[in-house]
């Protein structure tokens, strides 16, 4: 029950945990909602979880399909009943077996939870992609994400991908959005000079 006093609000902890679980999942939802615009052809969305996210990218009519893959079964489980449609697909796969070719890379809050930094690279020239959405938390969260093995600032990640050219970044609350964009192989490098450090 919230009671208002003066400029107090009076709400039971329970509420409050209620409220933030709210809040964090529809960040979760606007995070994939504010990319499907880029996205195009034949999407991977890698680390997919529970399905929700490739289905939203789904949506962008200039998406061909997208393809969740996630190394946990009930996730994956879990898609495939709830998010299925005739542009979506969803596998339990180890992300060094994806070798298929794919316009669009999409990689939500994944990277920094993998020691292998070459990682995201690999798979990206492993499968032609063009076009590469990255997000991650640009704050130091390694100290209480038990999960987080790195924490990157935007030239941490641009100098993982010097075949690519970052075209566009932004922020949503407290994550940094970088996309990226296979460079030509015949310009100079100096016509793609990549961004500064946001750091």
């Amino acid at each position: 029950m919230v009671n208002d006093v003066l400029e107090r609000i009076m709400i039971q902890k329970n509420e409050v945990n209620k409220v933030e679980a709210t809040i964090r999942f529809h960040e979760h939802l606007r995070r994939y909602a504010s990319v499907r615009r880029f996205c195009y052809g034949r999407v991977l969305d890698f680390a997919s979880g529970c399905g929700y996210g490739s289905h939203i990218l789904s949506c962008n009519p200039d998406v061909d399909v997208v393809v969740g893959v996630d190394k946990d079964q009930s996730a994956i489980d879990w898609a495939i009943k709830e998010f299925s449609t005739s542009k979506t697909a969803y596998k339990c796969v180890d992300i060094e077996e994806v070798a298929e070719k794919f316009d669009t890379l999409v990689c939500l809050e994944a990277i920094e939870h993998f020691e292998d930094k070459s990682l995201i690279p690999r798979l990206a020239n492993r499968c032609a992609i063009d076009n590469l959405i990255i997000s991650f938390p640009n704050k130091k969260s390694t100290h209480f994400n038990p999960f987080h093995v790195y924490d990157y600032n935007s030239q941490m990640i641009v100098d993982l991908l010097p075949d690519y050219v970052c075209y566009k970044s932004f922020c949503l609350g407290d994550v940094q959005f970088l996309l990226f964009i296979i460079k030509p192989i015949k310009a100079p490098f100096a016509i793609f000079q990549n961004i500064l450090n946001y750091a």
